[in-house]
């Protein structure tokens, strides 16, 4: 059939539009939101099938733990459930005991929420979320019941209950219907990773720009810390998730050679162009040449045996490593977390002094929906407590419960009173349920969407008979809006982080652990390795848009990589049997070791006498013709490359 010439532009507009992204987001956000309301009504029923009295508890917990792929769904509903029983369990061993000092409960149960949030922050992986029940499922437990004391083993286990129908009722739902494996996204994320790694090494050798090199490769320091956090779900994903994990941890460590190798290989570069051949410094040029001949082949074998593991991840074999060479076979050390005992420690102790002032304010005004407020108070405190400037989260979160406080007083209301049986409680819960839904799939609403979808069925009433006490409910809502408010509070002001703080803490700790690797007081070279560039995928995103944050990466790189090559000369430098290539040696070590720990505090300079040492050394060395010298000379090459390497400006 033919189409007039004027309607093909419109037709093809119109197809372009049905395969857009967007609109693929879309859908996949309309089936995650069904999939949710299922998940939802099937809890509810069969709590209140089995007369739970608080079956909205059970709705909240579908939400809180759906995720869009099936395997996170179900690794979170299980942290869940852990934190919840651990959680449950220190709430009844606590309450009781303390329930005739009311001040000496809520420092005590303040304390337990401090600890989970002080592990949680150390964690940094979905795992944490099982330490921040434990802490707000206390908080949701434990002050409700400093009033009933005798009854807090009775709501210890309704609430474990309640949780538990929820996390079913979800992973059922998210792994039998239309389930979205977890290995497809790792596969596709991978698959970016290694093209992007190949594209800026082909851009490196072209002679891109500095500026844009520093992005990528802390892009790919990013992306390998986001794929770490998916494998912490692949073994919930498949049979084969075991395997999955051991490829990517070994796929990782040659990535960590990579990012390393690339660095050095474009830093020689750009030292070379700089220093045309003829110039002074002959001999250290020539040394340099040979090694970036090495390292560019060093290089390129990296990238191999990352394609070698790629392959190797889709079929995700048990017996994968007799398919790769012996030095991919062994073991893998994997990602590194940075972790940070201060900062964790400073939060805990934020939320500490926020919950205990919130208590002593609800004990001295005997405020009787106080316990209400304060569990608010606590939850918040120790669920956003993980985020460097929660006051945003709590924000949209107070936002979405003010919506859920309207639409539960309409359904209080108006709704419920005509409701007569279950079908007809489902079909009234199902716009809103599937609006929330929607919204939960797209990363900038989820705090408003939480906060709407906990909130509603609380107000309304939601449970056996749907009946609501207004002056209850008006209470109820009055208290949460306190609670969030306070909660606002009490995180800006003692939870909060500054940014150039945060940047600087996290600037002055990779300096500090460059200055012990440099001086022998590394024992795990990979793990120092790995730790080192999760901590530069953390610090990328804090240096965006400072004018030195190109250089700043640079530099750290440069730093990383003369670190290293001290350490390196420090194990070898015992082979060399003259005494004045030793003696040149360990002197040269010496002031390497104090420059770095010197330049802990201060700015980057010139370090002449280190540069004079590293040529005397290299010039003894080579003078005492001893066969130690031959792993040596690239090593020394390589570090007074690295030492002068912020003094180079590589071409725009």
């Amino acid at each position: 059939m033919h189409i007039p010439a004027p309607t093909r532009p419109w037709l093809l507009r119109r197809i372009a539009l049905l395969t857009s992204p967007a609109l693929k987001g879309d859908g996949e956000a309309v089936l995650f939101s069904l999939k949710c309301l299922l998940a939802a009504i099937l809890g509810l029923y069969v709590s209140l099938r089995i007369g739970l009295t608080r079956p909205f508890w059970v709705i909240g917990t579908v939400y809180l733990v759906s995720q869009p792929l099936s395997g996170a769904t179900l690794s979170r509903g299980l942290f869940r459930l852990l934190g919840t029983v651990g959680g449950a369990v220190a709430t009844v061993l606590l309450v009781p005991r303390f329930a005739n000092a009311p001040m000496v409960l809520s420092v005590v149960l303040a304390a337990w929420m401090g600890l989970c949030l002080y592990l949680a922050m150390l964690d940094r992986t979905p795992r944490a979320y099982a330490f921040l029940l434990a802490g707000y499922t206390t908080s949701l437990i434990g002050f409700p019941a400093v009033t009933v004391p005798d009854d807090v083993f009775t709501i210890a286990i309704t609430r474990v209950q309640e949780i538990s129908i929820g996390i079913l009722a979800a992973t059922l739902v998210h792994g039998l219907l239309l389930p979205r494996r977890v290995s497809p996204r790792v596969h596709a994320r991978v698959a970016s990773i290694l093209a992007d790694a190949e594209r800026w090494t082909r851009d490196m050798r072209a002679g891109a720009n500095e500026t844009v090199l520093a992005a990528d490769r802390s892009k790919v320091a990013a992306d390998l810390l986001d794929l770490h956090t998916l494998s912490i779900h692949l073994p919930f994903d498949s049979v084969h998730g075991v395997a999955q994990v051991q490829i990517l941890r070994a796929l990782h460590d040659r990535m960590l050679d990579v990012l390393m190798l690339s660095s050095a290989v474009d830093e020689s570069l750009a030292q070379l162009r700089a220093q045309p051949a003829g110039t002074a410094h002959t001999t250290w040029q020539e040394l340099m040449r040979a090694d970036l001949c090495a390292r560019q082949a060093e290089l390129d074998a990296a990238h191999h045996d990352c394609r070698l593991l790629e392959e190797q991840l889709h079929t995700a074999r048990p017996d994968w490593r007799r398919h790769v060479p012996a030095h991919l076979a062994r073991k893998a050390n994997g990602h590194v977390l940075h972790r940070d005992h201060r900062i964790a420690l400073r939060s805990a102790l934020g939320a500490f002094v926020g919950i205990v002032l919130a208590c002593a304010l609800w004990i001295i005004t005997a405020w009787s929906d106080g316990a209400t407020a304060v569990s608010i108070i606590g939850t918040a405190c120790v669920l956003f407590g993980t985020i460097e400037a929660p006051a945003g989260h709590v924000m949209r979160y107070l936002i979405g419960s003010t919506i859920g406080v309207v639409i539960g007083l309409f359904y209080a209301l108006v709704i419920f009173p005509g409701l007569s049986d279950f079908v007809g409680l489902a079909m009234a819960l199902a716009p809103a349920l599937l609006v929330c839904g929607s919204f939960l799939a797209r990363p900038p609403f989820i705090m408003g969407a939480l906060g709407v979808v906990l909130t509603f069925p609380l107000i309304a009433g939601l449970g056996a008979t749907n009946a609501t006490h207004i002056a209850g409910a008006l209470n109820s809502s009055v208290a949460l809006f306190v609670g969030t408010a306070a909660a606002l509070c009490s995180m800006s002001l003692l939870q909060t982080l500054d940014s150039n703080r945060s940047r600087a803490r996290l600037q002055d700790v990779i300096q500090r652990d460059i200055a012990r690797r440099a001086a022998g007081q590394v024992r795990n070279a990979s793990d120092w390795t790995s730790r080192m560039v999760d901590r530069l995928a953390l610090l990328a995103p804090r240096l965006r848009g400072h004018p030195d944050a190109a250089p700043t990466l640079r530099t750290l790189f440069a730093d990383m990589r003369a670190a290293s090559a001290v350490a390196e000369l420090r194990e070898i430098g015992g082979a060399f049997t003259d005494r004045r290539s030793r003696d040149c040696l360990a002197q040269l070590l010496h002031s390497a070791s104090a420059h770095f720990r010197i330049r802990t505090s201060t700015r980057r300079t010139v370090d002449t006498p280190l540069l004079e040492s590293l040529e005397h050394t290299r010039e003894v060395i080579i003078a005492g013709n001893n066969g130690a010298s031959e792993p040596v000379l690239p090593l020394l090459c390589g570090l007074r490359r690295d030492l002068i390497a912020p003094l180079i400006v590589h071409g725009d």
